[in-house]
């Protein structure tokens, strides 16, 4: 349990409005990392926020199904195809990935928010990956209640909810004998 504090501190500390960068930016980051990691928890509910907080299903829908034709600016596509290279590739990174981010008027400091967002993300990823961490069945309704576009045909994303588990089989009983 300590060490869950302090995942829980670490999450609190680097996302949720405490990096440079505006809660749509990282959850946006959040949305495209869990997509590009198949981490159907952490895709759902990212999107989730992403929606909630940018007011905007359609582009919470495109950012889940493909990043890179989501109708964004210019600066959030470099943002997002960053993260994602960090997520798939990161030993490919090179100085040319960071000029492209300065050149989109990203300052260092936010430079250093997209990447620990990302790496914060690819961690909660493989966390409720790891461990089975499941989406509510209420929570996936409501998500596909909005969803649209090619993320609705995402098998990995809206495959079988978890249901809740069977009840275990009842022992038989022995026939009464006839006395």
């Amino acid at each position: 349990s300590q060490a869950l504090e302090v995942v829980r501190q670490l999450n609190e500390g680097l996302a949720f409005g405490n990096s440079t960068l505006s809660r749509v930016r990282e959850e946006a980051i959040a949305t495209v990392v869990s997509a590009a990691n198949r981490c159907r928890y952490g895709a759902l509910t990212h999107v989730g926020f992403l929606r909630r907080y940018s007011g905007d299903s359609k582009l919470a829908s495109q950012l889940l199904a493909d990043h890179t034709r989501a109708d964004c600016s210019q600066e959030d596509r470099r943002m997002l195809a960053f993260a994602v290279k960090l997520t798939l590739e990161p030993a490919s990174l090179t100085e040319k990935d960071i000029d492209g981010l300065r050149a989109e008027g990203f300052a260092d400091e936010d430079i250093v928010s997209v990447v620990l967002v990302t790496c914060l993300f690819n961690f909660m990823s493989r966390v409720a990956s790891s461990l089975g961490v499941e989406v509510p069945s209420s929570f996936q309704r409501t998500v596909e209640g909005w969803l649209t576009g090619p993320a609705t045909q995402e098998a990995w994303l809206l495959g079988p909810r978890a249901e809740p588990p069977e009840e275990p089989p009842q022992p038989r009983r022995k026939p009464s004998q006839p006395r």
